[in-house]
């Protein structure tokens, strides 16, 4: 079986199910689930290796996307065009914390690997353990404005999209801080900086705070 008909199968097999219940709608062309909540899409998209190879690689890895449609629209209401995306939240598996992986012969691994017909089942299952029990509370904790914002601030990224977030929360005292904390981050890190990012914040400052 090709690779990517092979990462289908197991995604069918042991994904499908469980996700359709709780909501998701799986599209094999694009190797995603996807569910709304409220306002918000969640997402979740499997990646395969572009150097699979039939019996040789069958590598993939996962993403989690929340995204947005209403950000666009307040974003245009309130500077006159939508934002560069309606990205509310992302994340590849390995950046998520205490996410494991099924390794090969005991041997730790970053991807998840199907060549190997007596390890696929394991690998499923690891997979699905992790999906419930961290990438799903993940989407929900990110399809909520407050808590977009403060990822975005603990991670040092999109402060001026943060207060945008805190803003849609009726957070402006949050707002003013996540704006603050990014005009520190960039004082702190000048080699850092993008010009865009401090306008934005600049724009904000004065359109919300008169600063």
């Amino acid at each position: 079986m090709k690779p990517k008909a092979l990462l289908i199968a197991n995604i069918e097999a042991f994904l499908l199910e469980p996700l359709t219940a709780a909501g998701f709608k799986f599209s094999s062309g694009q190797l995603a689930f996807k569910r709304t909540r409220h306002e918000f899409v969640q997402a979740i998209h499997f990646q395969a290796n572009r150097h699979n190879e039939e019996h040789v690689c069958v590598e993939f890895w996962s993403r989690y996307q929340v995204s947005s449609r209403s950000y666009a629209s307040w974003h245009k209401a309130r500077y006159g065009h939508e934002p560069a995306n309606h990205i509310v939240g992302d994340t590849a598996d390995w950046n998520m914390g205490n996410w494991q992986f099924a390794g090969i012969d005991g041997k730790p691994d970053t991807h998840h690997q199907l060549v190997d017909p007596a390890h696929r089942a394991t690998v499923m299952h690891c997979l699905r353990h992790n999906l419930h029990t961290l990438a799903l509370p993940w989407l929900e904790r990110l399809s909520n404005w407050e808590n977009a914002a403060l990822t975005l601030v603990e991670a040092q990224d999109a402060h001026a999209r943060a207060c945008d977030f805190y803003l849609m929360a009726g957070q402006q005292e949050k707002a003013l801080w996540a704006l603050n904390e990014g005009l520190a981050y960039w004082k702190k890190n000048p080699g850092a900086s993008f010009p865009e990012e401090k306008e934005a914040i600049a724009l904000r400052m004065e359109k919300y705070f008169n600063a």
